[in-house]
């Protein structure tokens, strides 16, 4: 075994993808093993250097349990604990870094077992080893769509009771995978996938605690590029809830037709022809007519009252004209 290089911070969950050109992992965890804020995508090439791609969009989740990793396409697979996400790694897609579908695994105590997991480049399945249960290791198959764990083979050569850190499928068919600590050996295995998947030990070295396996890297790697990481997409309204139709109108009641006014009666008189009017004269100008007046009975009282003022003054002046002389 040769250390090619350091890494400030742990990583698992390895994959490879073909279209990145470049190993892929998941950082929880600084070099200290003080845990980060958010679980990160990791890039990898061949002499270690490692690229931070960014945090995965998904604050709201925390990643407890991630050891098993691979990628499909342009998905990255994840187990944790019971579950599997899936997060998009296409730089160019509006979801890059987003956990774009998570589904459980049943039956679970087959699923959390699994450390490692990969896929078969021959029928595009995913294959694991699992050590849970009685018995020896189990060879299943996993689908990401439904989450389902399936038991294909049990050979007998594969110990049980000791995890499977390592699973590496090869262009033929074949799965690698390290027993991380059996009797107190770490112990290598081939498995023929199909058919009898017989399984056969071709190794064996000191027992590993913490230990991840991916696909060979090609030679020579394409170059190095820094992808930017696209900001997050909002997110549409929800589509407003379809309206209910408006009840039928019922169709308006016939209206009967009008019948038509009867003719006239022929002994009916006919109308008489109306004489012209005959020109209007200009009216003459008004002129001022004095009012007659009409002796009233106040007419009269006014008269004598007039009367009486005149001989009382007559009176007085002749009472004063005698007083004179």
């Amino acid at each position: 075994m040769t250390t090619v290089a350091g890494l400030d911070y742990a990583v698992n969950a390895l994959g490879y993808s073909t279209a990145l050109g470049r190993l892929v992992a998941l950082s929880t965890r600084t070099r200290h093993e003080w845990p980060l804020h958010q679980a990160h995508v990791v890039l990898l090439d061949k002499q270690g250097v490692a690229t931070d791609m960014g945090a995965i969009r998904a604050p709201w989740y925390k990643f407890d349990d991630v050891s098993a990793g691979a990628v499909v396409g342009n998905l990255f697979y994840l187990r944790d604990n019971e579950k599997l996400h899936a997060v998009n790694i296409d730089p160019a897609s509006p979801q890059y870094l987003a956990i774009v579908s998570s589904v459980r695994l049943e039956p679970g105590w087959l699923g959390s077992s699994l450390d490692d997991f990969a896929v078969n480049p021959v029928d595009g399945r995913l294959y694991g080893l699992s050590s849970e249960g009685h018995g020896p290791g189990k060879v299943v198959t996993i689908d990401p769509a439904s989450g389902a764990v399936t038991k294909v083979a049990a050979p007998e050569v594969l110990p049980g009771g000791s995890t499977y850190g390592a699973v590496v499928a090869g262009p033929t068919g074949t799965l690698y995978a390290l027993n991380n600590g059996f009797l107190n050996r770490s112990r290598f295995f081939h498995v023929a996938l199909g058919g009898a998947y017989a399984a056969t030990e071709v190794g064996s070295g000191v027992p590993v605690g913490f230990v991840d396996g991916a696909g060979c890297l090609p030679a020579p790697m394409p170059p190095r590029s820094n992808v930017p990481i696209p900001p997050a997409q909002p997110v549409p309204p929800p589509a407003p809830k379809p309206q209910a139709p408006p009840a039928a109108v019922p169709p308006p009641a016939a209206t009967p037709a009008l019948q038509p006014p009867a003719p006239p009666s022929s002994s009916a008189t006919p109308p008489q022809p109306v004489a012209p009017r005959a020109p209007m004269k200009r009216p003459e100008p008004r002129r001022a007519v004095a009012a007659a007046s009409e002796p009233t009975a106040l007419t009269k009282t006014r008269k004598w009252a007039i009367a009486t003022i005149v001989l009382v003054l007559l009176g007085a002046s002749g009472a004063a004209s005698r007083a004179r002389r």
